[in-house]
């Protein structure tokens, strides 16, 4: 999967299920400042029922608040997300010694604002998700949310 189809999909259980096409640009403007083009969100699909997707939101507060997400956390802030490590495959085989470490995740959780996925292509000394990747979403949720006065 690639870190946009990660963060589309923990999107969906922020949004109660909802999935929604994923944009980059908000909006474009040209050189007298004027908004030329602008993007909005579209609704794709329900891909899980409202039931599920708070139930699992409920895990992943679990994961920050007390699991491998912990250095995730934003004081003040309830976040949800997951961790991930993983083994590079290499001519065809899991390597030894060679890994992914990530962390995907949404805030404030119930009420969220912004999802991010942060991924590190071979780590070193550390290499799990929640040592070397959930430090980094800390820390640009953090700000991101602060730029955008987002208090819970």
């Amino acid at each position: 999967m690639t870190p946009l189809q990660l963060v589309a999909a923990i999107s969906s259980i922020a949004n109660e299920g909802v999935y929604m096409r994923p944009f980059v640009v908000k909006y474009v403007k040209d050189n007298q400042d004027q908004i030329i083009a602008s993007f909005e969100p579209q609704v794709v699909d329900r891909v899980i029922s409202v039931n599920t997707a708070n139930r699992i939101k409920e895990i992943l507060k679990g994961v920050v608040a007390e699991g491998t997400g912990r250095r995730a956390q934003i004081d003040g802030m309830q976040v949800a997300g997951k961790t991930g490590t993983a083994r590079k495959v290499i001519d065809g085989k899991y390597s030894r010694g060679k890994y992914y470490a990530s962390f995907m995740g949404f805030a404030p959780a119930d009420n969220p604002r912004l999802a991010a996925v942060v991924v590190v292509d071979q780590p070193h000394p550390s290499y799990y998700g929640g040592t070397v990747s959930a430090p980094v979403f800390q820390e640009v949720m953090d700000n991101a949310l602060k730029y955008l006065k987002v208090t819970e």
